[in-house]
């Protein structure tokens, strides 16, 4: 199911220019919006052959996932406990009918509040399965910001304790 909506203009890349370390300028195109629920499937960003999909709070917390929005690669964020869950599933299925992406990688933190998002991305993948796209998950730990694949359904110490930290032991 196409959408026909054309893509905002907002949903363009926005060229600025960056120091590399040994001091040369170049030219980096980020995309403008990174929530999945303002971003429009078929924006231009969209159609690249790698897609990271995160929660807000893995953005910020692991430094190499914000570098890839930093260098211009296509990062889309959001934050099943604080949006609602069914509208971001909808959008990650449009994102699954319309991206160009060939990869996905997903990014969470370690708290189980977090990993519907990777239940969403792999529920959308499993309903496009002709797309041949692959999916690679991950949590970045709280204590750490170091990311590591995500083995689904399994639920460590650690994962509990950040998320009685979080948000208490009654959540």
């Amino acid at each position: 199911m196409k959408s026909d909506i054309a893509a905002s203009p907002r949903d363009r890349y926005m060229n600025t220019t960056e120091k590399l370390v040994g001091g040369e300028d170049v030219v980096v195109e980020k995309q403008w919006p990174i929530k999945i629920s303002l971003v429009h499937p078929q924006a231009p960003f969209m159609q690249k052959d790698s897609l990271t999909i995160a929660s807000d709070c893995a953005l910020l917390a692991n430094p190499e996932l914000s570098a890839r929005y930093k260098k211009g690669e296509t990062v889309v964020v959001g934050c099943p406990l604080l949006e609602d869950p069914d509208r971001l599933a909808e959008k990650i299925d449009l994102i699954a009918e319309e991206t160009g992406a060939k990869k996905i990688e997903v990014y969470t933190m370690e708290v189980p509040c977090c990993h519907a998002i990777h239940m969403m991305v792999n529920r959308s993948m499993d309903k496009k399965q002709e797309k041949g796209i692959k999916v690679n998950n991950f949590i970045v730990r709280v204590m750490t910001g170091k990311a590591e694949p995500y083995a689904f359904g399994k639920v460590d110490r650690s994962m509990m304790e950040m998320e009685m930290r979080a948000h208490g032991k009654h959540h």
